[in-house]
């Protein structure tokens, strides 16, 4: 085991929380989620491309591809609120202080790359998912789908908000506000534009937290 990969404790928690490596369809077998994991983990570590990925995980498209396709099913989002609320259920989450902040990422030149057909009919298919069934869409509970552009917002500033995408002082970039614990541990996290400034998104974040409880009762929202 290499250093930063999961530890039996740290596997043991979240190894009930994926689907079955086997999907009973014909063809090669998937790599153990396990080893994927640790490629995905080591990436974002080092902050390198994915082609940088060791050969002992696998091969990086596969790193790639279950990172993606576990995203889309909810899957992280899954696993950060069943040991969120592990960490709840054991007393171990500390409400008497927070910590926000906020952390600009360059985006590549490319990167606000789809075109403003798909942008659309993806925001309105996002609304569709949304008011049809809440519980079923597949996206962060903090992410809400981007209003349609108003009459002082020009259609190229709605799609950058909409992709998270904007210029800052470092150039193209996308901001991530997160919110932890006193532990340091996460809580909520939200995205934006790279030139927005934290305050702007404080009480968003603040509102992203939803920490579900072992037993019965709403899911904790505020810290003290």
């Amino acid at each position: 085991m290499a250093r930063g990969d999961l530890s039996n404790e740290q596997w043991t928690k979240i190894e009930p929380l994926l689907p079955p490596e086997q999907s009973g369809k014909k063809g090669r077998p998937y790599l153990p989620h396990r080893q994927v994991i640790n490629g995905i983990l080591w990436r974002t570590r080092a902050g390198t491309g994915w082609r940088d990925i060791p050969e002992r995980y696998g091969p990086y498209q596969t790193c790639y591809d279950r990172f993606v396709r576990f995203g889309r099913k909810g899957i992280w989002q899954n696993i950060l609120s069943e040991l969120q609320a592990q960490q709840e259920g054991e007393g171990q989450l500390d409400w008497d202080n927070a910590c926000v902040d906020g952390s600009v990422i360059r985006a590549h030149q490319h990167a606000a790359g789809a075109s403003l057909k798909s942008t659309m009919a993806t925001s309105n298919s996002s609304s569709n998912e949304a008011q049809a069934s809440p519980t079923e869409a597949i996206q962060s509970p903090t992410e809400k789908p981007a209003p349609a552009p108003d009459a002082d917002q020009s259609l190229k500033e709605w799609v950058q908000a909409r992709q998270a995408l904007g210029y800052s002082q470092g150039g193209f970039s996308t901001k991530i506000h997160l919110v932890c614990d006193g532990k340091g541990r996460p809580l909520a996290a939200t995205l934006s534009p790279g030139q927005a400034h934290e305050s702007k998104h404080l009480a968003t974040t603040l509102d992203g937290i939803r920490v579900p409880r072992q037993g019965p009762g709403r899911p904790r929202r505020r810290p003290k």
